[in-house]
Order: structure tokens, then C-alpha cells, then sequence
């Protein structure tokens, strides 16, 4: 049986990712199993998820899916190559056979070739951020057909995933599926919206007047829910939040901090005493070498404060559990065969047995659930310790 998985972060989920999910489900044959692994309560741009990880699983397992498990946030909050390490890992951990992900065009065999040329490109410094060098670095390497995918959104981030399935020896095999529309499209003139389009629509107008058709019907429902209860993201009150935390850190508290290095602590600490919004501070932090979603995971860092420690040994160890966020209940028995594998968390109070990474790792999603909640909109949804009390979902 062919078990396939998606790494996703499903930001809401939409009717472009239930086609998706169709497409592996048509193109796999029966039977099959597709495990969603999906980025929890931070995404990678490093800020909250808008809603929060268990209705956003729900509704993968209601558009398609098997089953969800939570891409623990030392991973979620990664670089590309960090996000694509630990989601190939913990896909193989779950005995996966196949990784699918949607490009725009290409096939596997563009992408091993694009992930080789990654392979063979050296880390590199300079005026211009270290990821267009090395991208024009990759294009060198292959031919020009090939190399133009690289102009695709979605492309570095499938040849992050093949690379570290080959550096991994990881007997994954990767399954590109042909996309449809963009995924930053921020317009809402094509047949499926991006997910980026979506939530910057649903926090302008607060309502979703224009977004029923590009949601699925279960999406639709719930997030109807979420919106009138106020249990949204208020990325404003994140800002602040990171805004005063780096207003009590000193420069050296920083550089302890992952990814704060050559002399960026000074410049960060700098910006974020002179600014009065943290939207006006990354503006005056980012620089051409510097990438804005790198700035807003350090954002991030500063937040929830994980520890250069946890990110190296994760990297080099990989995901230490399964943690269960949504399931059908025709998947159930597959369960305890994939806890043959590695531990499947699906209560807190039994995470007791976890490795020493692993009780890290769980840490720190922890910390983001709390602190995701905590920047909720309205203040009766800003609850606690949401991953004490929250069960799987059985749909």
C-alpha cells in the first residue's frame, strides 16, 4: 500500500489543497494513505498560524486526508532546508513511501537534478542575500530548462525536500503533482485563492463575504465560528509583543539566540529601540543580504526562545514523535502500527517517556500554542495550556 506524505501548513486549509489531496488520492490508487504532516500553531513566515492546529487538521482530514500530525515547531520555524529536514524525516519515521507536493510545473526527475546541484553549492556570503547566490550558483549547475524552474515559487522548496530525502538516504519517493493557480497569488480571479490571499481578505474585512467559494464547506462553518468568537491571530498584537521583548533583551541575549550572527544582534537590538511598531523595526533591520522571513523567524526566536542546542541536535537527530492532530476513523488501526516506529503523542500527561531532545522539542510547541492563544483577538478565546485538553480529531 502506497502511503504518501504532505508537508503542508494549511493556513487556512482551502479547496486548492482538498484538489491536491484528490489528485494524490486518484493518482495513488486504492488502497493507499495519505498522512498530512503540517506545521502547527507558528508557521515558517515565523509568526502564529491565523486559526488554530486542530480545526485546520480537521479540516485536511474532511478535504482528504488519513491523518495529521503536528511538524514540531523547531522544524516549522526553519529555514527551508531545516522545514524540508525534518518533515522528509518525519515522513520516513511514519513509513511513508511517497512525498507529494504541489509544483507548478517540472518532475521528479527535474527536481533530484535541481537537488544535486543544491548538493554541490557551497554556502556563500556577501552584499546579496545567501539564497539568491546559491540559487544562481544551482542554475550554473543544470540545464537552462531545468534552472527556470527556479523562477517558481514553489520549487526551491521541492528541491529542499528531495535534497534532504538524498542527504538522509531515505528510500522516500518523491511525487511532484502539477498545481493549479499560484500559492502567493494574492489576487481572487482564479478558481482556487492562496491561502495568503485568503488571510489578508478574511483580517481586512473580518468576515467571509467573498471567500465561501474557495473554502470548503466544513472551513466554511467553522471558520463563520472562529471569526465571531475572536479565535483569529491578532498579528498587531503579536508585533507588540515581540516589540517589548526586544526592548528588554541586550545584544548579547540575542546572540545566543539562533541565527543571530555576524554582529546582526547590534543592528537588531538598535532598530527595535529606535521603532515604535515591529513592522517598522524588520523595515529598518532588512538589507538585501538578509531575507524578511528570516528577520520574522528571529522575531520569532526572541518570543519563544529556543536555544541554539535544540535546533543543532534536532537537525542532526530529527523529529522525536508523532504528535496526532486529526485522523478518520478508518485510519485508526494504522495507528499503533506507526507506534512500532517512533513514539505517537496523543496526550500530553503520557510524553513522559520522550527522549531528552524530545522533551525539548515538545517544549517549544507547547510555548507556541500558548503563545499563539495568547495573541488571539478576542480576549475570552486567549485560553492556556490548549494542548493539555485538546484530543486528536476523530472525523
Amino acid at each position: 500500500m502506497k502511503r504518501i506524505a504532505v508537508i503542508a501548513e494549511f493556513n487556512p486549509f482551502h479547496t486548492g489543497h482538498a484538489w491536491l489531496l484528490s489528485q494524490v488520492r486518484q493518482q495513488a490508487g486504492s488502497p493507499s494513505l495519505i498522512m498530512v504532516i503540517m506545521s502547527g500553531s507558528f508557521v515558517q513566515r515565523g509568526e502564529p498560524a491565523l486559526f488554530d492546529k486542530w480545526h485546520r487538521a480537521a479540516w485536511a482530514v474532511q478535504g482528504g486526508a488519513d491523518m495529521v500530525f503536528e511538524l514540531p515547531a523547531v522544524y516549522s520555524l526553519s529555514s527551508a532546508d531545516g522545514f524540508a529536514q525534518g518533515g522528509v524525516a518525519l515522513a520516513a519515521r511514519l513509513g511513508c513511501t511517497h512525498l507529494a507536493c504541489g509544483v507548478e510545473r517540472g518532475t521528479a526527475a527535474d527536481f533530484y537534478a535541481l537537488a544535486r546541484a543544491a548538493k554541490e553549492v557551497r554556502p556563500c556570503t556577501g552584499r546579496e542575500t545567501a539564497g539568491r547566490m546559491q540559487t544562481m550558483a544551482m542554475a550554473s549547475r543544470i540545464p537552462e530548462e531545468t534552472a527556470s524552474l527556479l523562477e517558481e515559487p514553489n520549487a526551491l522548496l521541492a528541491a529542499a525536500y528531495v535534497k534532504a530525502i538524498v542527504q538522509q538516504d531515505l528510500s522516500l519517493q518523491f511525487w511532484p503533482v502539477l498545481r493549479q493557480g499560484s500559492h502567493d497569488d494574492p489576487s481572487l480571479l482564479q478558481p482556487f485563492a492562496s491561502a495568503s490571499a485568503l488571510r489578508r481578505e478574511l483580517l481586512q474585512s473580518g468576515s467571509l463575504r467573498h471567500l465561501r467559494r474557495y473554502l470548503t464547506p466544513e472551513a466554511v462553518e467553522d471558520i463563520d465560528a472562529l471569526l465571531s468568537r475572536g479565535a483569529y491571530a491578532d498579528y498587531d498584537r503579536y508585533g507588540d509583543f515581540i516589540l517589548l521583548q526586544n526592548r528588554l533583551l541586550t545584544p548579547d541575549e540575542l546572540r545566543n539566540l539562533p541565527a543571530f550572527n555576524e554582529g546582526l544582534e547590534n543592528r537588531w537590538h538598535r532598530c527595535m529601540q529606535e521603532s515604535v511598531t515591529y513592522e517598522e523595526a524588520l523595515a529598518a533591520i532588512k538589507t538585501r543580504r538578509y531575507a524578511y522571513s528570516r528577520l520574522c523567524r528571529m522575531g520569532a526566536y526572541t518570543l519563544l526562545s529556543p536555544s541554539r542546542h535544540l535546533m543543532d541536535q534536532s537537525y542532526e537527530q530529527g523529529p522525536q514523535y508523532a504528535r496526532l492532530l486529526a485522523l478518520s476513523r478508518n485510519a485508526s488501526p494504522y495507528i499503533k502500527e506507526i507506534k512500532n516506529r517512533l513514539p505517537v503523542i496523543t496526550r500530553i500527561t503520557a510524553a513522559g517517556s520522550l527522549s531528552a531532545l524530545g522533551r525539548e522539542q515538545l517544549a517549544l510547541d507547547l510555548r507556541c500554542t500558548d503563545m499563539q492563544y495568547y495573541c488571539f483577538f478576542s480576549t475570552q478565546a486567549r485560553l492556556s495550556r490548549q494542548d493539555y485538553y485538546q484530543p486528536p480529531q476523530i472525523v
